[in-house]
């Protein structure tokens, strides 16, 4: 879960923990990069604009090593088209009977 947001990466991490994920936070693109050059992930949700870069292409780096991925964003409606192509998208702020329901439906893929 990448998001610069304290309290978003709280509430994903606590509604994924409890639905029985393992889950690993980071807040920035660089602590993201960090983690998938050091671990292998199932799934990775990133922001799309986090405060040193594009969170899409965490996401995209997390696919090409075989990660499923979810681009997340307050502004997915400014997001050049095509940007996000191959990956799920949902918009803040995000329900957490939404999250969990993407999350679960990529997983079982």
């Amino acid at each position: 879960m990448v998001d610069d947001e304290p309290d978003t990466r709280q509430l994903f991490s606590h509604l994924l923990l409890l639905d029985g994920y393992a889950v690993d936070l980071a807040a920035t693109v660089q602590e993201a990069k960090a983690q998938l050059s050091a671990q292998t992930y199932d799934l990775v949700i990133a922001d799309w604009r986090l405060p040193d870069g594009d969170g899409r292409l965490i996401a995209d780096w997390a696919a090409e090593l075989g990660a499923k991925t979810v681009v997340i964003s307050g502004y997915l409606s400014h997001m050049p088209g095509g940007m996000a192509q191959g990956h799920e998208t949902l918009m803040k702020p995000i329900r957490p009977v939404v999250l969990i329901a993407v999350v679960q439906r990529l997983m079982a893929l």
